[in-house]
């Protein structure tokens, strides 16, 4: 396949070129305008500042596609016309769908658009991620790096990832702080061990300040040496003084005395105190710290030198102190390597900072781009600092170079807008890793891309990628964000309603649900799964909570749910929290949620100056009679018509995701009807009807939700064919997850973008 060869892929249907959609507009579709919109939007009316008739032709349509989409939305949600209003049949309204679809939004599955591509930057997960990869140190980028904002339910977003001179200062201090741990230039100190005070065995007191020696008497600790060689003994310690005199402090090793001292800082003001001494034979010795003058006079006049006594903050022990100085750490070799025999300054430097810039920056250093960074190792000389410091300097510029903080796509020799280019395989390794790994190419895929052959062995990639325990990030992120799980993390349900709910159940309903996604995705199971699983991963804390017996400790494992009423995601705390409020359940937030996340169809928001539900339930209606009064408002009837009844379904779980027979002593009543006129009594009927009437917009969902979050945008009208094709090939392998996965990364906008 040439690099600009972009396959066909299969579409939904679209006319003919050949069918004039102007002349079938004016006979099939304005006449249905005419009779059912322009009483409202139309012939001079214009609610919801919508006139329908002010669009002239299908180009003043297509240059307002935003408007028609919602307009397209109304009319399939059966939004529009309101409720109370004459309504089309279902094959009408099919017919003005499809003529929107073709007309308004045309797509030629012999010429698809990849999309347009976003200079985008590392988010904080991301960044997270790529250093920890690439230095090999954890970094708390919470504490150092701005919050990311969201679009279309990720935080990967290109168009809201704004780079401010904020978040520029914070990534050159989190560069430095990144570097500190991983990289050491100046020789390695010798090592060096702390032992709290509080640690200490021995008469006296303890706090968190150390051993209180309120009466003469000795601290004692008793400290393995490793080797033999001489150390250097350290006692932290402070006081206060006796009549005129201050309390002493005697360093004993094995019993004998090593040195004494004054201590003479008071207790405000702790000083160290150092000795030496020979360690002849590895193990443990004794180290006492020894009060030999205690006093006590309550007769002086100054309450000050009434008492003496002395406080042991800590001992260290620094060494041995001769011998060969310890390594450095692994952080460091694999960055710095071993230098070459007869290989000068420039050379090394050149190599070392050429195989960082390919990690980095994700690809093959171009000409000349490392050699700017080598006025790092200069700049370090005319301070007096070594080679290595030199070095670290250049990796501090890398590291807040656009290169590694954006994820760089560049077409070779540029290219005309409109002209669509396949990527190159190291911006394919790149989009692959960031995808999976929410994290820069392993050297794996690097390799590949330098080879020119990481097209060639996608299928085993894709499948090593998923058995790696990196892929823990693609169900954190990925997860997190489709399933709203982040927002567990600010639930904070009423403690009088529900006693039984606390922090750590929540913690282990986030864990349930990633562990249950990460096993549909690495078992290769049918998305299907996702809803109507007859089991879940439990511990006994989360066990007890759901009333599941038979399941002991602290340990997550597989349990089945036979007998129970849950299944799949719709059974689990996780998501019924995130759909509920402190007090309550929510129907319009479960109905929201399923609609959103599971069958891709978003409710408009409610219109403005609309009165919401109380916190609490009425005396003597229940909170269905509530929401039926609250539906008889007609701007609310038909959003609520769609979410309500797919919320009642469930009903029977409470807040926190318990399960219960009634509410308040009402019987629960968990029937409903979908706005397709399908009708079901339960969560079990509604999860058959979801999957065998509905599985088509579930897989189309989870298609554009992994679209999205694989290429960072949104996807648009033109992304039709892609979201089609990635559909049609997993549900032609029974809807498996890692074959949705596998289409996304197949797909035009994966492989594909626009030259400029």
């Amino acid at each position: 396949m040439s690099a600009e060869t972009v396959p066909a892929v299969p579409a939904s249907p679209v006319p003919a070129k050949a069918v004039d959609q102007a002349s079938r507009y004016k006979k099939e579709v304005e006449p249905l305008l005419v009779n059912y919109c322009y009483d409202c939007h139309g012939d001079g009316s214009h609610k919801g500042e919508l006139a329908i008739d002010s669009f002239k032709d299908i180009a003043a349509m297509q240059k307002n596609r935003d408007v028609w989409k919602r307009i397209r939305e109304h009319i399939g949600y059966k939004l529009m016309p309101p409720a109370d209003e004459e309504q089309p049949s279902d094959q009408e309204r099919q017919q003005l769908l499809s003529w929107i679809d073709a007309a308004v939004f045309p797509v030629d599955p012999a010429h698809p658009d990849p999309g347009r591509v976003l200079l985008r930057r590392l988010n904080r997960e991301e960044y997270r991620n790529t250093i920890k990869d690439l230095l090999g140190v954890d970094l708390e980028v919470e504490n150092i790096l701005p919050p990311d904002d969201s679009g279309y339910g990720f935080d990967n977003i290109g168009d809201v990832l704004t780079l401010s001179p904020v978040h520029i200062e914070r990534y050159l201090a989190a560069a430095r702080q990144a570097l500190d741990r991983a990289v050491h230039p100046d020789p390695m100190p010798r090592p060096e061990r702390k032992i709290a005070g509080a640690t200490l065995d021995g008469p006296g007191r303890r706090s968190e300040d150390g051993h209180y020696l309120w009466k003469a008497g000795e601290a004692v600790c008793n400290p393995e040496f490793y080797q033999p060689g001489r150390y250097l003994l350290k006692v932290v310690a402070c006081g206060t003084w006796g009549g005129n005199e201050p309390p002493k402090m005697e360093l004993r090793l094995d019993g004998n005395l090593v040195s004494t001292w004054e201590v003479k800082n008071l207790m405000d003001t702790p000083k160290w105190y150092t000795a030496e001494v020979k360690i002849d034979t590895k193990g443990p010795h004794r180290v006492g710290v020894t009060f030999p003058n205690d006093f006590w006079d309550e007769k002086i006049p100054d309450p000050s030198k009434r008492d003496r006594n002395l406080m042991v903050n800590r001992v260290e022990i620094q060494g041995p102190m001769d011998g060969p100085l310890p390594p450095k750490p692994e952080t460091h070799r694999a960055i710095y390597g071993e230098r070459r025999s007869n290989e000068d300054d420039k050379a090394y430097a050149l190599r070392v900072l050429s195989g960082f810039a390919r990690h980095a920056f994700r690809r093959t250093p171009q000409t000349g781009e490392v050699e700017r960074y080598l006025r790092f190792i200069g700049v370090a000389g005319s301070q007096g600092q070594s080679l290595e410091h030199g070095i670290r300097l250049a990796l501090e510029a890398m590291l807040a170079s656009p290169s590694f903080l954006f994820r760089e796509e560049p077409v070779q020799g540029g290219g005309k807008s409109d002209k669509i280019v396949q990527l190159g395989e190291h911006a394919l390794a790149s989009r692959l890793s960031y995808f999976l790994w929410s994290s820069m190419p392993d050297d794996r895929l690097l390799d590949l891309a330098d080879a020119g052959q990481l097209r060639q062995q996608l299928d085993e990639e894709i499948k090593r990628m998923i058995a790696s325990p990196k892929s823990e990030r693609f169900i954190s992120n990925f997860g997190g964000q489709w399933l709203q799980l982040r927002n567990l993390t600010s639930a904070s349900p009423d403690e009088k309603r529900f006693p039984n709910y606390n922090r750590s159940v929540g913690r282990d309903m986030r864990k349930e649900t990633d562990l249950f996604l990460g096993d549909v995705l690495r078992s290769n199971l049918p998305i299907s799964t996702l809803l109507e699983a007859d089991y879940s991963f439990l511990n006994g804390n989360l066990a007890r909570f759901y009333g599941i017996q038979g399941v002991e400790g602290k340990e997550f494992r597989k349990v089945s749910l036979a007998g129970t009423p849950r299944r799949g995601l719709m059974g689990q705390g996780a998501v019924l929290m995130v759909t509920s409020y402190p007090t309550r359940t929510s129907p319009v937030l479960r109905g929201k949620y399923v609609l959103q996340n599971l069958l891709d169809m978003t409710p408009p928001p409610p219109p403005p100056n609309i009165p919401q539900l109380g916190g609490g339930h009425g005396k003597n209606m229940t909170l269905r009679e509530q929401m039926e009064v609250h539906r008889k408002d007609p701007s609310c009837a038909n959003c609520h018509a769609l979410m309500d009844p797919i919320g009642f379904a469930y009903e029977q779980f409470d807040a926190v995701g318990s399960f219960r027979n009634d509410d308040r002593g009402n019987r629960i009543d968990t029937a409903g009807k979908l706005a397709d006129g399908d009708a079901f009594a339960n969560p079990e009927e509604l999860r058959e009807l979801i999957l065998r009437k509905h599985g088509n917009e579930f897989q189309r969902a989870l298609a554009s939700r992994l679209l999205t979050y694989a290429l960072g945008r949104g996807t648009d009208w033109y992304d039709r064919p892609a979201i089609d094709a990635i559909t049609i090939k997993a549900s032609k392998d029974n809807g498996r997850f890692q074959t949705f996965i596998r289409a996304v990364i197949d797909s035009v906008p994966f492989q594909y973008r626009r030259a400029s």
